[in-house]
């Protein structure tokens, strides 16, 4: 056992549980039951990767017990432990968690109330009328930015949810789980009642400190008596919930105690609601450990075990929030979707080798917006582990030419040796990464990820061959028998006049520096270009852009879909005042939804400034000529102009070119289609896997 993370790596206490190190899987939704609730095979192999891969204790996700009184689903498919019929397959998963060394909880939940967003428990053509399915609340008060007309809960129905709760506890500890976390944060329909945000009743339920907690209260007791004294028991809940008038860390800290005398074995801090501020799952823009602070607040005041998450996958930082007194136990949620092994492979002193999270909430964004199973960015397998076995090798050993060493071509790369396959990866550049090296610019995790795929492909001994224009007389003396062309997309700039004026730069030309090649920019920019593809990182563009040396305070940001709002939110964090210029009559496109709160942020605060149905006429020594969907034409004051376009399809023949030739050619990632990097790395993989 590495002595390198010895408190995330020493063993631990929640009540009477003993768990062999403090490194917890937290409840996160997946999509991976059946439709009425129902454990599904696809559910099993999912945690019994990450039992196998060394935490601690797997936690179930949020586990339905009132779907009775609570009618509407919080997404499309929910556990629920409301009945006996599902104690057999909940058995089967205990059991499976066991197997792979791990403690094995569930958290419940009355309900989502007023955040719901799924069809109801009982789908078919019963409910047709699903619209007219109202959620429950405590008193009618939509979430943010919902309009879906929440009903209040009456007294008698609060009663009976209460019931439920305990009813489903009683459930879970017939099927073999040991431990029970309360599902009390992030707006859903407990927190709603301890929020003077949402909770505007006038009963026994609503105004006072005392009554908004009641609803927690009578469930932490009822469950408690259904599974006795010595049952291990926690409670999530958001410690502030951002909002005005809403619920704060004051009344988190008095809380604590009045559940630990209830009874409560331990505390999981969370934050927040959906479109919060600080939101449940922070993403990329969040700083790492961005709970901790929170966590902090609450071991000042709390006698039982403190767990934490958000953003903590460093796990250097996680066991020195451990060895500091800031948590007594670690939440690993995104880290374990990226990297089942991760806890594995700090027991074993290779830190190294885990698959970095990016934080690009991928994850999150796939079961919420597209109302979908669970998918990770740069993990295929994840949430397909009955689909995919890395350890089977290929029927046939082949020798594989991959053109391109952007994120899609090394993925290829990886796969393709993993399972036996003889592998030439060539790249026209200095440095392998592609485009990678842009987004680390404004999410550094990124970078880390492209520096993972790097010394995997090393690893593997991979013939690299950087510097490389492959042509088709190049690949007929390799003689491959499959060739996986991944050249990435094409550079789109606006025909206008101005384009090229030394102000203007585009993602190609700070490609074009990091990787040595002249940009024709001015006199700095060539003098330094020698020394850029060593000098240039990622961290030194973030770094340089704080200045105004070269990036003015006044910014024309052409395009305004992903690459452009992305650079707008990061140009605005570095002081920049920036104007968003966009053809379309719509901004923001595949911006994951916390991040597009943060760039709300700075648009209420007058830093970035969107133009949509806005034409680029010119670009002048004053400024951005442009023309709105009237024809009507101004000026917008800006000193410099970044051209932030998402890619076109790339107009290479190279594939063309060797039909006949060779037997097996594929074309992936943005050379297709610009897919960001999900796409590139979905492409790459299964291209390699089905060789």
């Amino acid at each position: 056992m590495s002595k390198e993370f010895s408190a995330l790596l020493a063993p631990g206490k929640i009540g009477t549980l003993e768990l062999k190190n403090r490194i917890i899987m937290p409840p996160m939704g997946n999509r991976l039951c059946g439709i009425w609730g129902e454990v599904t095979d696809a559910l099993i192999e999912w945690y019994r990767a990450r039992a196998n891969g060394g935490a601690g204790m797997c936690i179930l996700e949020a586990t339905h017990c009132a779907t009775a009184i609570d009618p509407l689903r919080g997404l499309n498919r929910l556990l629920r432990a409301d009945d006996t019929c599902y104690i057999p397959g909940l058995t089967h998963l205990a059991e499976t968690i066991h197997e792979g060394g791990a403690r094995a909880g569930v958290q419940l939940s009355p309900g989502t109330g007023a955040q719901a967003q799924g069809s109801p428990w009982s789908p078919g053509p019963g409910y047709q009328g699903v619209l007219d399915v109202r959620p429950v609340s405590p008193s009618g008060i939509p979430a943010l930015g919902r309009n879906n007309h929440p009903r209040a809960l009456t007294v008698d129905e609060i009663h009976k949810m209460v019931d439920l709760m305990a009813a489903g506890a009683f459930n879970i500890k017939r099927a073999n789980f040991d431990l029970i976390e309360i599902h009390a944060h992030g707006g859903y329909l407990i927190s709603q009642f301890m929020s003077p945000h949402f909770n505007r009743r006038t009963d026994e339920y609503g105004g006072s400190f005392e009554n908004r907690i009641r609803f927690l209260m009578e469930i932490v007791v009822a469950v408690r008596k259904a599974v006795g004294s010595d049952f291990p028991l926690t409670v999530k809940w958001s410690i502030t919930d951002s909002l005005p008038k809403g619920w704060d860390i004051p009344q988190s800290q008095e809380l604590v105690g009045i559940l630990e005398s209830a009874g409560v074995d331990g505390i999981s801090i969370s934050s927040g609601v959906a479109g919060s501020k600080l939101p449940i799952i922070p993403p990329y823009p969040y700083p790492r450990g961005a709970f901790l602070e929170l966590s902090e607040q609450i071991k000042k005041v709390a006698k039982v075990p403190v767990i934490v998450g958000g953003r903590l996958n460093d796990p250097w930082m996680a066991d020195k929030a451990i060895r500091d007194g800031r948590a007594d136990f670690i939440f690993e949620g995104r880290a374990l979707i990226t990297d089942a092994e991760w806890p594995n492979k700090i027991a074993a002193g290779t830190p190294e080798l885990i698959r970095p999270c990016i934080a690009c909430n991928e994850c999150l964004e796939n079961m919420v917006v597209r109302a979908n199973v669970l998918r990770c960015a740069v993990n295929v397998t994840a949430a397909r582990e009955t689909d995919f076995d890395l350890k089977k090798p290929a029927e046939a050993k082949k020798r594989v030419l991959i053109v391109g060493g952007g994120p899609a071509g090394m993925e290829a790369a990886r796969v393709a040796a993993i399972r036996g396959h003889e592998v030439i990866l060539c790249d026209k550049n200095r440095q392998l990464g592609g485009l990678t090296r842009l987004g680390a610019i404004h999410n550094n995790q990124i970078g880390a990820f492209a520096e993972w795929l790097e010394g995997q492909l090393k690893s593997l001994r991979i013939d690299i061959r950087l510097q490389t224009e492959v042509t088709a007389t190049m690949v007929e003396k390799i003689n491959p028998d499959v060739v996986i062309v991944a050249i990435g997309g094409k550079f789109v700039k606006p025909n206008v006049p101005g384009i090229v004026r030394n102000n203007v730069f585009s993602a190609e030309d700070l490609l074009k520096l990091m990787n040595g090649i002249p940009i024709n920019k001015g006199f700095l920019l060539n003098a330094i270009t020698p020394l850029a593809r060593k000098a240039v990182s990622a961290e030194t563009v973030r770094t340089a852009l704080s200045s105004n040396i070269l990036i003015k305070k006044k910014i024309a940001c052409l395009g305004g879909q992903f690459a452009g709002t992305s650079l707008a939110l990061l140009m605005a964090e570095k002081g920049k005042n920036v104007t968003v210029i966009e053809e379309a009559d719509t901004w923001g496109e595949g911006i994951e939804a916390n991040v597009l709160t943060l760039v709300k942020d700075e648009i209420a605060k007058g830093s970035v400034k969107i133009l949509t149905s806005t034409r680029v006429k010119e670009i002048r020594d004053q400024g951005v000529l442009v023309a709105d969907d009237q024809g009507k034409e101004f000026l917008v004051d800006v000193d410099t102009v970044l051209v932030a376009m998402d890619l076109a399809p790339s107009d290479s023949t190279l594939a063309e070119q060797l039909k006949g030739k060779v037997k097996e050619i594929y074309k992936i990632g943005d050379v297709n289609s610009f897919g960001r990097l999900k796409g590139a790395i979905h492409d790459g993989f299964t291209a390699a896997y089905r060789l």
